[in-house]
């Protein structure tokens, strides 16, 4: 060893020991960290339970909130199939229990049992539920004992069948203590005893006598009519002790006391049923009448808001048939209100006088209204007759939207209101026949106008001619034009009373000589006369007419021939 080691052995040697020992322990404790995870389920499970509970408790609840907070949705999942089926119990049982207590209501409450025992709450002040409950839950006695007063022996017991015997003395000495000690500390003259206790699931009724009392454990809720037949059954009892010879034994020995639960449980649900039939027979007269005066108010109830109903009915009956008059809404409160809603045409007849006279026995009925146009024919009538300003000489009527004006009126009137007729609105057709006032010298003066202007039309509608007498392809039109217009003249000039001289007269252009051309121009005015007779027109009037008599030459190259009209004054 060289004297470098030596020297550090001598100056580290201490510290090189708590580092080697330092290690080791470092080593120990990983290693025990290794094996504690196998170790550690055995550990728990050996550990005692309720400190491992105690000290658990914290940390899992930490964790488990924790575990909630951070991972809600994973738990949720895994909880799932779960909490289902829990939550579907619960409502199930439920629902069943609501259900139970509905058919309980209704079975007790619409029935002439439940009547009864609603008369009976009524009349004891006992809420009907507990007056339900007393009727309707089934009760059992268990044990009945009879004890003599004095010395506390059991002189008779009965169980119901099926049920284990129960220590007798040791339960009449209980008894007998619990009276005694009621009897001294309560009563302080001696009067005051136990009547009733309950004792676990039982109740317990004792009935005193001057001899013997008697003993029942009861479960349920029993009748009033068991305590009635208990205390007969005492009485009966204390008449079989009279003097010091105990009575009504049998063969046996064995008292005849009546006891028997079966038997005191048939014994008190007879009673109850004839208290119930005679309850019900005393209640049947009160119960009659208290239901014939419902009925009575019932029906006339009915009666009454059936009257208001039909009023009612016959009102939107007028309502509905009321031109220009749309219901939208009726609100009937009988006898109490009445509001109506509805649409009115301004151009209709006023809704509020029917209303007010609709018998209501009093009530006043509030209406409202809002414009609107209607498109009924007695409203479209009156519209008209108010936009058009139509004279009394003028009648309008309508049917399905189409507008008939009949009548006669001044000539400004139809010039004016003929086409207004068209636009009302509603109208959607119109057959005017209204006729201008009877006026002989305006017609005659209107008639002479139309016909100068025809006459003036004459001038400048002719037929052309592109040879001798064959006339273009335009001259049909104006052939047709010009017979229509001669009805018309013959028409008016017979009418009127105007008298009118027709012309025909026919034109060449200046080549040719005179005489050639005279001819060709007669030629030309008898094809036209002719041409207009085969299209209708009046032959009285192409007679009369003049033929080519006066030669007016339009200019020196028009060929064809044309119509001239002269019409004579228009007085009489």
């Amino acid at each position: 060893m060289s004297d470098l080691e030596r020297l550090k052995h001598l100056l580290l040697a201490d510290e090189r020991e708590t580092l080697l020992l330092a290690e080791q322990r470092i080593a120990a404790l990983e290693q025990a960290n290794q094996e504690l995870a196998t170790l550690l389920p055995s550990l728990v499970r050996a550990a005692p339970q309720e400190p491992m509970t105690r000290a658990l408790a914290s940390p899992v609840a930490a964790a488990l909130g924790n575990a909630v907070h951070e991972n809600r949705a994973s738990i949720i999942d895994a909880l799932f199939p779960v909490i289902g089926p829990i939550i579907r119990k619960a409502i199930a049982e439920a629902l069943r229990g609501l259900m139970r207590d509905m058919n309980q209501v209704f079975e007790h409450g619409f029935s002439p049992r439940g009547i009864r025992w609603r008369i009976e709450a009524w009349r004891s002040g006992v809420p009907f539920a507990q007056v339900v409950l007393k009727h309707s839950l089934n009760y059992r006695i268990d044990h009945v004992f009879l004890i003599e007063r004095d010395s506390g022996l059991v002189l008779h017991r009965a169980s119901s069948p099926g049920l284990p015997e129960l220590d007798a003395d040791a339960i009449a000495g209980m008894l007998t203590a619990i009276g005694q000690f009621v009897r001294d500390s309560v009563g302080p003259e001696g009067d005051e005893s136990l009547e009733a206790a309950r004792v676990g699931e039982h109740l317990l009724w004792v009935l005193d006598g001057p001899r013997a009392s008697i003993a029942s454990f009861i479960q349920g809720v029993p009748p009033d009519t068991l305590r009635v037949i208990l205390s007969d059954r005492l009485e009966q009892i204390h008449a079989q002790m009279a003097g010091d010879r105990l009575q009504g034994v049998d063969q046996a020995g064995a008292l005849q006391t009546g006891l028997d639960p079966l038997e005191l449980v048939a014994a008190s649900a007879a009673m109850s049923d004839r208290r119930e039939l005679a309850t019900s027979k005393s209640l049947r007269w009160p119960v009659l009448l208290i239901l014939i005066l419902v009925l009575a108010a019932l029906t006339w109830h009915f009666v009454r808001v059936e009257r208001w109903n039909m009023r009612v009915d016959a009102l939107r009956a007028a309502l509905a048939t009321h031109a220009g008059f749309l219901l939208t809404d009726l609100e009937s409160k009988p006898w109490r209100s009445l509001s109506i809603d509805g649409l009115l045409d301004p151009d209709a007849v006023a809704v509020a006088p029917m209303v007010e006279a609709a018998d209501l026995g009093g009530v006043r009925a509030q209406l409202r209204t809002l414009g609107f146009v209607s498109t009924d024919d007695p409203v479209l009538v009156r519209r008209a007759r108010r936009l058009l300003a139509a004279p009394a000489t003028v009648t309008l009527d309508a049917r399905n939207g189409a507008l008939r004006v009949q009548g006669t009126a001044e000539p400004a009137w139809i010039d004016a209101n003929q086409a207004r007729a068209g636009w009302l609105a509603g109208v959607r057709s119109v057959d005017w026949q209204v006729r201008p006032v009877d006026d002989g010298s305006a017609r005659r003066n209107a008639a002479h106008a139309e016909l100068t202007g025809l006459a003036a039309r004459f001038e400048h509608d002719h037929v052309s001619f592109a040879h001798d007498v064959d006339s273009d392809a335009v001259s049909a039109k104006v052939l047709d034009q010009l017979a229509a217009s001669l009805v018309r003249v013959a028409a008016l000039s017979a009418e009127f009373g105007i008298p009118v001289k027709l012309g025909i007269e026919g034109h060449t252009d200046s080549v040719g000589s005179s005489e050639t051309n005279r001819k060709l121009r007669l030629a030309r005015a008898v094809w036209l006369r002719d041409k207009l007779r085969d299209r209708g027109a009046p032959a009285g009037l192409l007679q009369q007419a003049d033929l080519g008599e006066i030669a007016v030459e339009k200019d020196s190259t028009f060929r064809g021939a044309s119509l001239r009209l002269t019409v004579g004054a228009s007085g009489p």
